[in-house]
């Protein structure tokens, strides 16, 4: 089927009925809005927002969960161990430590993170998270809520539960006075404005593919929390070359990228006068495939100035190799589609079963559709 002119959907995906995202605060593929680039509606009524989504049976109920407290955050835990995403031959799992990294309060937020869940009989039946973050939009800066780790009980999914999930996830958004919300999915609804897709490789093979292996790491080494604020400012000055991005404070620096073993691992080089001229991380989860348990690490920001862009990723390569990274997986946003091509990365993308492709979208905002390489918003 070919693509029209838009850019991530075809001709008759623009046909289809999607009747509960049709109801939402949503672009939609069948309206010619005004709006170019802004919130489709500026303000809501108390009575609007003021009610919790009611749920399809009398024994469910929303739950605030608290990850900093070990009981609840292992609930999550078994949770998602039991019943995260997975595909007939492959599933990740995130560990505590991985959760803990994720849900954990920012340090000085004036935000607060939503941890959600509906539960019955004190069981949890679904779950998702809400993380504030800032973006700068074609220049537009705004805050908003990441809904990620949607998840619901196998026994329940036919009730549509993930619908009533949103709707609440959007209106406890509305309570903070943050009034969008960013998401991606493998699903098409109305209307993505962004796409990307996934690279993978085995390290041990690709490392052997390198033309040179590095006999000198070049004054690289961990980050530490001495490094923010060098970091903090590379991060922002790379990130402006980009249609839309994620804007950093010194304190997400510090939570998102000091490292964590076998969850985020970080690596700086200084230059002479111990500013820091290059940087690249990865995060890290476990897989299993076909039962086989592996480490695969995903590339989060890797940013050159001293080097090239291609060096820092052999680098990063070599750092992954040494923490026992079987598989190193790429994003083709921020422009890493380039790394991945070079390197001769895997993309499934043509198959039937691909988990390979992820479409962006946001809730009560309409932008344009912007292509992967303009993208730097990284959502785990």
């Amino acid at each position: 089927m070919k693509k029209s002119s838009h850019h991530f959907y075809t001709e008759k995906d623009i046909k289809n009925e999607y009747k509960f995202w049709d109801s939402q605060l949503v672009p939609k593929f069948h309206e010619n809005s005004s709006i170019t680039l802004g919130p489709i509606k500026s303000q809501f009524k108390e009575e609007e927002i003021k009610d919790q989504i009611p749920l399809p049976e009398k024994e469910m109920k929303w739950v605030l969960m608290d990850p900093t407290k070990e009981n609840e955050l292992k609930k999550i835990y078994d949770f998602l161990i039991e019943h995260y995403y997975e595909v007939t031959e492959y599933k990740e799992q995130y560990s505590l430590d991985f959760l803990r990294w994720q849900f954990s309060p920012i340090k000085n937020s004036p935000y607060k993170n939503i941890i959600l869940s509906i539960q019955k009989k004190g069981k949890v039946i679904g779950f998702f998270s809400g993380l504030p973050m800032k973006l700068s939009i074609y220049g537009k800066e705004i805050v908003v809520y990441n809904i990620s780790f949607l998840c619901i009980n196998n026994n329940y999914r036919q009730q549509r539960l993930a619908e009533y999930m949103f709707k609440e996830m959007f209106r406890r958004s509305y309570l903070e006075n943050i009034y969008q919300n960013i998401f991606v999915s493998k699903l098409l609804i109305p209307k993505p404005f962004g796409e990307c897709y996934y690279y993978y490789a085995e390290i041990k093979e690709t490392i052997k593919k390198l033309k040179k292996k590095k006999k000198t790491f070049d004054k690289f080494r961990l980050m530490e929390k001495k490094d923010v604020k060098s970091v903090c400012k590379l991060i922002s000055e790379n990130q402006n070359q980009f249609k839309i991005y994620t804007i950093f404070s010194e304190e997400e620096i510090e939570h998102w990228f000091i490292p964590i073993k076998d969850v985020i691992y970080s690596y700086v080089k200084e230059d002479q006068d111990g500013n820091i001229s290059d940087f690249t991380s990865f995060y890290v989860v476990t897989s299993y495939i076909d039962g086989r348990k592996e480490k695969w690490c995903y590339l989060y920001y890797n940013i050159a100035t001293s080097i090239t862009c291609y060096e820092l990723f052999e680098y990063s390569l070599i750092f992954a190799d040494q923490n026992g990274i079987d598989c190193y997986i790429c994003n083709s946003i921020n422009n890493y589609e380039s790394l991945c091509k070079k390197y001769k990365f895997y993309n499934n993308i043509e198959e039937e079963d691909s988990y390979g492709t992820l479409k962006y979208y946001f809730n009560n905002f309409i932008c344009p559709e912007t292509d992967a390489k303009d993208i730097s918003v990284i959502l785990i």
